[in-house]
């Protein structure tokens, strides 16, 4: 014998009650503010990324410039600015001495202010001292 269903009448199914649909909007709030702070700190990393992108590439260029004029610098901060994509950027750089007198450790960084008080970047490296 086939075994019979019953068939379900559109009028007694019932509908959600009004605690069930708050529930379900306070989880698609939390959701939401999880996702839009998610976007939010995706956003300031990226800031920060391409801020310290830039600070490199002036780095590099500062560095770029001592070796190309074959500049060994002073062992006091000397500082100077340069202008990228729109923005001024503050650096400076000295020479520190090392075990091996023909080197000298180099040390850049490059700054959002004059104040040097927090570099963005740090670049170390070590150059040939001639005699």
């Amino acid at each position: 014998m086939a075994k019979m269903t019953r068939i379900r009448n559109i009028s007694d199914s019932r509908g959600m009650t009004i605690l069930e649909v708050l529930v379900a909007l306070a989880v698609f709030a939390m959701v939401g503010v999880a996702l839009l702070s998610a976007m939010n700190n995706q956003s300031f990393g990226l800031q920060r990324l391409e801020e310290k992108t830039y600070a490199t590439i002036v780095a590099d260029n500062v560095l770029t410039e001592l070796e190309m004029r074959q500049l060994v610098p002073s062992f006091s901060w000397n500082d100077g600015s340069e202008t990228m994509v729109d923005r001024e950027w503050f650096y400076r750089y000295k020479a520190e001495e090392t075990q091996d007198d023909s080197f000298v450790a180099v040390t850049i960084q490059v700054h959002a202010t004059k104040e040097y008080d927090d570099p963005i970047v740090t670049l170390m490296t070590h150059m040939y001292r001639r005699r």
